[in-house]
């Protein structure tokens, strides 16, 4: 098993010299932070001196140079060689040793893999969900939760890096959301951040609810009707673009809104610590795209009637299946026009309307 490991580790390697120019500048820093806590085995919360850091990608990016431009290498095992990317039979192996691994494409279409402590497996609505433990290889993509095919995994290790990262980020502690969030917990974040150990109990449990939220997402995700068509085909050719961040964030926005989502599911629960942390979270165009949010749950803090961000979730549903389906006939109009002239008129029609 340690063969498997050191090769998966390896491509993990490969995977993290194509991710670099993936991301912003801030963006890849905070993924090279978690990258290295966990190859340190530190909490979320621990963090290691500056310059030791530093050091440590100063060290990497030698590595990752003389990777550049590398495929993932096909992985042995029990005397096969399998595409790295063949996700179902390499589960299939390493369930009999307790874990599970996961390969795919991130942002900008850059590899990814993963291999770790396979924790549960569970079967819903026709898709297969993984919940890893402890990972013994992982790249700097840092999504706690993704979908590949039809198989969704959730991982808790990824998942307490990217809760600390967000709840302790000084730029969000005014943030009247997250205030709202903490206060419902009754968790004071001043004293929190000083003495994060004390409230490990609390955090575990913010994480599983987080986790099932974010199970939630990708259920939504992989059965929302729309954007079937256009969706990878602009992702595919409109890699880095403005016009690509915006089409992710409507697929984001209806995998949160529709009756499998995140969104129904918080209501369901009539949960109000995590509808404030959704809205606490909405980076990039989210604001735009989900404007009946934030009115409905003001709404809701005034009259306690849940039924108020019901109507604003299936409102919004609408509305954005709407522009789903415009996206998919402006697309099938643009599709054999050149790459140039396709990201000008979406922006046009679909992103200037939005005074972006």
């Amino acid at each position: 098993m340690l063969d498997l490991v050191q090769q998966v580790q390896a491509n993990c390697q490969i995977a993290t010299a194509g991710q670099v120019g993936s991301y912003s500048l801030c963006g890849m820093l905070l993924r090279l932070r978690q990258l290295y806590k966990w190859e340190h085995g530190l909490r979320p919360w621990q963090e290691s001196d500056p310059q030791e850091v530093l050091a440590w990608i100063a060290q990497q990016e030698e590595v990752w140079n003389d990777l550049a431009g590398t495929d993932l290498q096909e992985l042995r095992w029990q005397g096969r060689r399998l595409d790295p990317f063949a996700i179902t039979a390499l589960n299939r192996l390493v369930a009999a040793e307790g874990l599970a691994y996961g390969a795919g494409f991130t942002h900008g279409m850059a590899p990814m893999c993963f291999l770790g402590e396979l924790w549960a497996r569970e079967e819903r609505l026709g898709l297969t969900i993984l919940t890893l433990g402890p990972e013994l290889a992982r790249d700097m993509d840092s999504a706690p939760a993704l979908r590949q095919g039809e198989m969704i995994y959730l991982r808790t290790e990824a998942l307490a890096f990217y809760l600390w990262d967000y709840l302790a980020d000084p730029t969000k502690q005014n943030n009247i959301f997250f205030k709202i969030a903490l206060a419902a917990w009754g968790v004071d974040p001043a004293e929190w951040l000083r003495e994060p150990e004390r409230y490990e109990t609390w955090f575990q449990t913010l994480a599983a609810s987080q986790g099932e939220a974010l199970i939630r997402h990708e259920l939504g995700e992989a059965l929302e009707p729309t954007l079937r068509v256009a969706l990878p085909e602009i992702i595919h050719r409109l890699p880095h673009s403005k016009v690509e961040r915006w089409v992710r964030a409507l697929k984001d926005a209806l995998a949160d809104l529709n009756e499998w989502g995140r969104l129904a599911h918080i209501l369901a629960g009539r949960d109000l610590p995590a509808l404030a942390l959704l809205l606490a979270w909405r980076p990039g165009f989210y604001p735009y795209l989900l404007p009946e949010l934030e009115p409905a749950f003001w709404d809701l803090q005034r009259t306690r009637d849940w039924e108020v961000m019901e109507t604003a979730r299936r409102t919004a549903l609408q509305r954005l299946r709407r522009t789903a389906g415009e996206v998919e006939e402006v697309w099938a109009g643009l599709a054999a026009a050149e790459t140039a002239v396709v990201q000008r008129r979406l922006e046009e029609r679909f992103i200037r309307p939005l005074g972006l």
